[in-house]
């Protein structure tokens, strides 16, 4: 069996993700697992819906088994991102593929890119950049135009970019995962619909207030998921509800307490972040104060949401990923977990958290942030759910 693994947010899943998953398939993938960002995502904002309706919905339009990737990697920047991802898929140890989307189309030219990255010469003229104030995907192209031209228009493209950052860390864990990219077609990040493609990106499909906006831009199966969460106050999550919660806690915080929130230490940036605090009575009116040229709103907004949730750098720094939490699956997905079992699968697998948490010191502060994770989510939806979800909810099975 060739399995393929994909790393994602699918918030919402739409057409474009099928289309993924079928060109994956159609280069000779007989599974695919799926390793599937939770509540908090990498764009630093709270997910629009729930992951068990994003699971649910990937295993019905294509997936076989889909995977979580814990909150401190989840909410992390790109590097963190595709680290957890790649951590995931790596100690399953019978993952043979990694399937990503780009706008080159050309994993080998990713790849190199992922190279470039690597060198010190490279890493000097990227510090070199940052020192002038650019940001990191700025400073990042400046380095590549520099070295390698070639690779420049790798460099300013998100997901080539973004792709170029598994494939680093396929090098770093010296993986047997080969890499392999499906050219994206129809919107881009962020753009709008294209009505005769079907395709809009998950940042379009997240303004729309109904269900059946939504309608033409998603496989049925996962319009079905999303109007019964509109209709049971399950969609969609609001940041707004939230607010004055997370600004509570912004204002209990220290100087130094922001300090240990990841991405936040550094350059002293820090001070600015305590500052903007002190003054803003909004979270618009936050993320504008502290954003700047350098400090991308992306950025920004995954230092709030690291200390809203009391996320601390040294997690990550100390503490490896501790264990392979199962969200759901199919008959195919669980074939998939007897080959990963076969092959000496580094972590314990399991869909539930109880029972994670007890396997060593580091899956007890992983299954807490989980919790404390999902716990303040269900703030934000329009009937508030209870605590504990993440350790009451089922296995999924389709």
């Amino acid at each position: 069996m060739k399995i393929a693994g994909i790393i994602a947010e699918y918030d919402p899943f739409h057409n474009g993700h099928a289309y993924q998953i079928k060109k994956t398939r159609e280069a000779g993938a007989n599974a695919i697992v799926v390793v599937l960002g939770g509540e908090f995502t990498q764009r630093g904002e709270p997910a629009w819906c729930s992951k068990y309706t994003r699971a649910k919905a990937a295993l019905l339009c294509g997936a076989d088994l889909v995977l979580e990737m814990p909150v401190p990697y989840a909410v992390g920047s790109a590097e963190k991102f595709a680290e957890g991802g790649i951590s995931v898929l790596d100690a399953l140890g019978c993952v043979d593929v990694l399937s990503f989307g780009s706008e080159s189309g050309d994993s080998e030219k990713i790849m190199e890119f992922a190279r470039l990255f690597e060198r010190e010469d490279f890493i000097e003229e990227y510090k070199k950049a940052l020192s002038e104030g650019v940001s990191s995907a700025a400073a990042r192209q400046i380095a590549a135009e520099k070295l390698a031209p070639e690779l420049s228009s790798v460099a300013s493209n998100p997901n080539d970019t973004l792709g170029a950052e598994y494939c680093k860390w396929l090098l770093r864990l010296n993986s047997k995962i080969k890499p392999s990219t499906v050219k994206r077609y129809g919107a881009g990040h962020g753009e709008a619909a294209v009505l005769k493609s079907g395709m809009a990106s998950a940042t379009y499909l997240r303004t729309f207030s109904e269900p059946e906006d939504i309608f033409p831009f998603v496989p049925y199966k996962c319009y079905e998921l999303l109007a019964r969460d509109f209709r049971e106050g399950k969609l969609p999550f609001s940041e707004k509800k939230i607010e004055p919660a997370v600004l509570a806690v912004l204002r209990t915080m220290s100087e130094n307490d922001f300090e240990k929130i990841p991405d936040c230490g550094a350059e002293g940036l820090y001070h600015r972040v305590f500052d903007a605090v002190q003054e803003a009575t909004g979270l618009d009116e936050l993320y504008l104060s502290i954003k700047t040229k350098r400090y991308a709103m992306s950025r920004v907004k995954r230092i709030v949401s690291g200390a809203f949730l009391g996320l601390d750098s040294s997690v990550l720094k100390e503490a490896k990923l501790p264990y392979i939490r199962v969200l759901g699956m199919n008959e195919t997905g669980a074939a998939v977990l007897k080959e990963a079992k076969a092959a000496g699968c580094r972590l314990p697998v399991s869909a539930s958290l109880a029972d994670l948490e007890k396997t060593s010191e580091t899956a007890a502060l992983f299954a807490k942030l989980e919790t404390k994770a999902e716990n303040l989510w269900q703030l934000g939806l329009p009937k508030p759910g209870k605590c504990g979800i993440a350790y009451t909810t089922k296995i999924i099975k389709v």
